[in-house]
């Protein structure tokens, strides 16, 4: 049976891939596979930028929220997750569409490294769709980070300091730590916002190459 195509919006951090996909569920009843290791953790919310609960409540998403902060979860993990996801999708009738930047997620679906078993459940191929806004991006990731201290990302630090333990593998987040090192007097607020930005912006530098490299 031949494979079916399914479609894959990636791009880097503060790309816009969230708002390209719900411009799409206008026109489309979908479901999202989200496809970006640091929402998955329980409790990260603004620093991660998830979906909001009303695009959440507009357009079904799988793969936020899932595990807590402490627990490891592999690529492999995700392929197979994914794979039901997206079973789970097409019997609510919906149309899944897969979006994140997290590359070695994606790849573990469709190419997956000669050491796990392949994800052979269902027959499908990718479509990408790359979104980059190119140099603008710069600007992008440090409007986003203002954008979530106004949304309360450090009162939602100091609540995760209260539970999450200091080695929780969720801290790895991008701008995570030097926002608790702020709080916990190690930083000013300018000193953490800059280095936010620097570790942002070097992470979708990262992505970037990656998705050269492997769609090219």
């Amino acid at each position: 049976m031949a494979a079916r195509k399914i479609r894959v919006i990636v791009g880097p951090t503060a790309a816009g891939k969230s708002s390209r996909v719900m411009e799409a569920a206008e026109s489309v009843d979908m479901a999202v596979i989200s496809a970006d290791s640091r929402q998955i953790y329980r409790g990260f919310d603004i620093g991660t930028a998830k979906p909001s609960r009303e695009d959440r409540a507009r357009v079904v998403h799988f793969g936020v929220d899932i595990v807590d902060p402490t627990e490891h979860y592999s690529a492999y993990r995700w392929a197979r997750d994914a794979a039901r996801w997206i079973g789970e999708a097409e019997r609510l009738g919906k149309v899944p569409v897969i979006v994140g930047g997290t590359g070695f997620y994606i790849k573990s679906l469709f190419d997956p490294p000669y050491d796990d078993p392949p994800v052979t459940e269902l027959a499908i191929t990718p479509e990408y769709e790359i979104v980059d806004p190119g140099p603008d991006l710069r600007n992008h990731i440090e409007t986003r980070i203002d954008q979530m201290l106004r949304d309360g990302w450090l009162a939602e630090v100091a609540r995760l300091r209260e539970s999450v333990p200091r080695d929780a593998i969720a801290w790895t987040a991008s701008g995570y730590r030097v926002m608790r090192a702020h709080l916990e007097g190690e930083y000013s607020l300018d000193h953490a916002r800059e280095r936010a930005i620097i570790d942002t912006r070097q992470y979708a530098k990262r992505q970037r190459t990656w998705f050269r490299h492997q769609l090219s």
